[in-house]
């Protein structure tokens, strides 16, 4: 017999929840090691990663997580306020129009001498910024003269030296920029120095600084060369008359020592890079600075610019693989050639570390503190997500901050105090910090940020520093919690596909599993971004929602495998034409159709009347259709009566009520069927009579009783129904309509179990072989209440004849009878007056109880 290995409903769910569990678990799992890798910023450039067959399909998720945390990041910014802590200063497209048509000398052309800068920078200190980083690239030496129009003790100096003691003026008010690449670096051109020349004895390198500067500044190397436990600064010079002028435009009184210069030397060689880097280093407790980006090329300010008086960040912004900057990289690793490790800041962070008074950081917690006062999240590469305090970077040179200033307002005021009138506008920048930066079109200083296209980096780089003053920025969650997150979310879309699925029997289940899928989706989508925009904590969102709807579509698609073979071994058992109810109540526990079982039931048998003679005057093609046609009409009755198709037996429909879908109104259904049948021929006739020139007819036998109800067959093959003395009864009673005249006959059981709702007549009481009582026989006549009143006479005429007839008034019966057949054409009525003039002409025995013996039983 064809079988599933479970019947029950709930050991099939446990079966389903194992698969899905397992689906969940894998899926899971997959995208669960996607988001837990994350290749490190400081490998994103590299060729060859660690675990290299993760960092593509983890780039993948990673570049779908980002769109989401763009969104989150826009959502965010709009529920913002922006900074007035932070200005932005810009050389924008309107500051360079305005100065071409100035008289004033060197403005005309871009770049505009450093001295100019210098000058600016030293107005905008003077009007009470607190600080001022310059965005501007000064890795080569000035190409433009120094000006030095109303600027006294400039005159003499080139630009560089010129913009150098500008800055001096205002010692750690300034902050210049240097990038950095992890290109290899590029090895500058050198000539020969034969000899050197002592220009000092200092304690350490860093009182040495000074001097050594002052050397690199003129453009020849300086040695620092131990001596004892102090160390002499040398520099290089191409003869000895030449060391001689060295010393005394040094100032130094002692006299020359010049020497031949030894290949030794280059050991103890400080160039411009190394200069710089001890300028700019910092000190950072508490983090791994091998995890840290190692870069190998530094662009910074060239030596006539390095000094002591100012500060130096990075101002490089290295983007994601998809071209968008999300953070900032405030610290940087960079090897010199004796292999010690230096850490390099960025102009934010050195902005901050000013403001703190304090060159120490401490790495705690995921968190960069400056000194006490500031902090700011950051990963374990060095960069900070940056929080922004806009939706939109919009038009303008400002980005997310509060202001920006056109250069030109500045540089107005400068030109007006050096010709001794007073400054032109008051720009509010009372303990500001200022970013003065280049936004022009020119400069093509832009990035593509998540607020926007352009977004000028100065206004990153302001943004970036207005979150380090308020000590908040963007937090993400560990590579465990978005591991978890991403399981535990794909285990929730297997439920959900488990509590909703009911197969994909109708769009409307569709519709239910997606609306299902699509809330729980919004649900977690909304719980993420709540947490970022009120925690600022970035959750995985991608990932997990992506588990979700794999496991959901693969749980739904392996229910509905399921649910379909289900359906197929029902409808082998039950019949193609089983009911959603049956089928509905059946799922919940198979062994209904298995495990037989004696249950009182009602069957109902129908049959073609004067099928054998349609069969010879139609073509078989004909035949089928016609038989096709009926046996559907007949089908659908039982099923919209909760009934179940037995079989077909050529033209016949065997039905039964009571199984597999208990009830205790079996006789009422099958009463129902039986009417719904006549009126259904009633209704058909003219369609077939047209269609295939002839009407039919059928005839109904229904009895009630105890039977063997369950699955009936072979190994091969098996069908569920119901065995017993009513299936046998109700085909008995179909045949007995030819004799009777009557269209539907039931058993005595129906007639008591359905007489609150059917009216029925007593038809007989035959006499059977191995029957020991005799079998009552009824008709069904209609619903209660719905018999007309000429029905209602013609059965109140023959319940006063039949009992009349039981009463042995034979001629009372016969004239009661006659009138039944000639006012109503009752067939029946008829048989029984026949049966009454035979009693006339011979009465039956004494003993006669008005049962009739059929003939052959």
């Amino acid at each position: 017999m064809r079988s599933l290995p479970i019947y029950s409903a709930g050991l099939r769910f446990l079966q389903r929840l194992g698969i899905s569990l397992l689906q969940a678990t894998l899926f899971g799992a997959i995208l669960g090691v996607l988001v837990y890798y994350r290749v490190p910023r400081s490998q994103l450039a590299e060729e060859a990663t660690p675990l290299a067959l993760l960092a593509r399909p983890s780039a993948w998720v990673q570049s779908w997580e980002h769109g989401t945390y763009d969104w989150r990041v826009r959502s965010l910014g709009a529920r913002s306020s922006r900074s007035d802590r932070v200005v932005v200063v810009a050389l924008d497209d309107e500051t360079l129009a305005e100065a071409r048509q100035d008289q004033h000398p060197g403005i005309a052309s871009n770049p505009w001498p450093r001295e100019i800068l210098g000058g600016l920078s030293n107005r905008l200190l003077d009007e009470g910024a607190e600080l001022v980083m310059l965005d501007f690239p000064f890795t080569e030496l000035s190409p433009r003269a120094c000006l030095a129009q109303g600027t006294p003790g400039l005159e003499g100096l080139d630009d560089d030296r010129a913009f150098r003691k500008l800055l001096d003026r205002n010692p750690e008010k300034s902050v210049l920029a240097f990038a950095w690449s992890p290109g290899r670096e590029i090895p500058a051109g050198s000539r020969l120095w034969p000899y050197r020349v002592r220009l000092g004895t200092f304690a350490g390198a860093a009182e040495a600084r000074g001097r050594v500067q002052s050397v690199l500044a003129d453009q020849r190397p300086a040695f620092l060369i131990p001596a004892g436990n102090a160390v002499e600064v040398w520099a290089g010079v191409a003869s000895e008359q030449e060391g001689q002028r060295v010393v005394l435009a040094q100032g130094l009184r002692e006299p020359p020592k010049v020497q031949e210069r030894r290949a030794t030397d280059d050991t103890f060689r400080v160039g411009p890079l190394e200069l710089f880097v001890s300028l700019a280093e910092v000190q950072v407790e508490g983090l791994d600075t091998s995890l840290l980006p190692e870069v190998r090329q530094l662009e910074h300010p060239v030596a006539p610019l390095l000094g002591t008086a100012s500060l130096y960040g990075s101002i490089t912004l290295p983007a994601d693989p998809d071209g968008v900057v999300r953070a900032v990289p405030h610290l940087v690793s960079y090897r010199s050639r004796e292999g010690a490790r230096h850490v390099l800041p960025s102009m934010p962070l050195v902005a901050a570390m000013r403001l703190a008074n304090t060159r120490q950081l401490r790495y705690a917690d995921g968190r960069l503190h400056v000194g006490d006062r500031f902090s700011i999240p950051i990963d374990e590469s060095g960069y900070s997500l940056v929080r922004w305090d806009a939706a939109e970077v919009g038009r303008g040179s400002r980005g997310s901050v509060s202001r920006a200033l056109p250069a030109w307002n500045v540089l107005l005021n400068l030109f007006a105090v050096r010709e001794g009138v007073p400054p032109r506008a008051v720009h509010d920048i009372e303990g500001r910090l200022i970013v003065f930066t280049d936004t022009s079109r020119q400069g093509m200083n832009f990035q593509h940020t998540p607020i926007g296209e352009r977004t000028p980096s100065g206004a990153v780089l302001a943004q970036s520093l207005v979150n380090l003053l308020q000590s908040e920025g963007i937090t993400r969650a560990t590579p465990k919690v978005d591991l978890f997150l991403t399981l535990g979310l794909a285990l929730i879309g297997a439920f959900v596909a488990l509590t909703f699925n009911r197969g994909l029997r109708s769009f409307g289940d569709v519709l239910v599993y997606l609306f299902a899928m699509g809330a729980v989706g919004l649900l977690y989508a909304g719980v993420a971004w709540y947490v970022f925009v009120t925690r600022l904590l970035w959750v995985a969102m991608a990932a997990p929602l992506l588990a979700m709807a794999l496991t959901f579509a693969f749980t739904i698609v392996q229910s509905s495998r399921t649910e379909r073979q289900l359906r197929h071994f029902i409808t082998g058992v039950l019949g193609r034409y089983v009911s959603p109810e049956v089928a509905r109540f059946v799922t919940r526990d198979l062994r209904v159709l298995t495990r037989p079982e004696r249950r009182e039931v009602t069957v109902f048998f129908c049959d073609l009347d004067g099928f054998s003679r349609l069969s010879g005057q139609l073509p078989p093609e004909r035949i089928i259709q016609l038989l096709n046609d009926y046996l559907t009409e007949m089908t659908d009755v039982v099923r919209s009566t909760h009934g179940q198709v037995d079989k077909y037996i050529g033209d016949a429909v065997m039905a039964f009520w009571g199984a597999p879908v208990r009830t205790d109104r079996h006789a009422h259904h099958a009463c129902e069927a039986a009417l719904k049948v006549n009126a259904v021929l009633q209704e058909r006739q003219a369609y077939w009579e047209k269609t295939y020139g002839h009407s039919l007819r059928c005839r109904i036998g229904i009895d009630s009783g105890e039977v063997l109800v369950g699955g009936m067959g072979s190994d091969l093959e098996a069908r569920y129904s119901v065995m017993g003395g009513s299936v046998k009864l109700s085909m008995f009673l179909e045949s007995l309509n030819r004799e009777y005249g009557s269209f539907v006959l039931v058993g005595d059981a129906v007639a008591r179990l359905a007489q609150d709702a059917y009216v029925f007549r007593e038809v007989d009481r035959l006499r059977m072989k191995g029957r020991a009582e005799p079998l009552r026989i009824h008709e069904l006549v209609g619903r209660k209440g719905e018999i007309n009143p000429q029905g209602q006479e013609r059965l109140a005429l023959y319940e006063q004849a039949l009992i009349a007839y039981h009463q042995r008034r034979f001629d009372e019966a016969l004239a009661l009878f006659t009138r039944g057949v000639e006012e109503f054409q009752d067939s029946v009525a008829g048989l029984y007056a026949e049966r009454c003039r035979k009693f006339a002409q011979a009465a039956p025995p004494e003993d006669w109880d008005g049962v009739f013996a059929l003939e052959g039983n």
